[in-house]
């Protein structure tokens, strides 16, 4: 007689899921989960409404125009106190020496 039960059924073969290959997650080549590639998608659609949109640009000239104003505006103020605390150190030297 044969070695095989005749009756016998062949057993499937499990294997476990981590086994099976997640589907691919690149597109032309890009690995579209990557955090780098969305990082990188969104400076370049940011950098493409900044170079095509006219009312944006006049907006970020606005802002870098008043950012500008305000810090040269911050150095005068800061050049004349350190004219005042110059002008105070020298008064009183003068006043110690007499």
């Amino acid at each position: 007689m044969d070695q095989y039960n005749q009756y016998q059924q062949p057993q499937a073969i499990v294997t476990p899921t981590s086994a099976i290959p997640s589907p691919p997650s690149s597109v032309l080549g890009v690995n579209v989960q990557d955090s780098q590639f969305w990082k990188g998608a969104l400076l370049g659609a940011a950098v493409a409404l900044l170079v095509t949109n006219e009312s944006v640009q006049k907006g970020v000239i606005k802002g870098i125009s008043s950012l500008s104003a305000a810090a040269q505006s911050g150095m005068e103020e800061m050049k004349e106190k350190f004219e005042d605390a110059k002008a105070e150190a020298k008064a009183e030297m003068a006043g110690r020496t007499e």
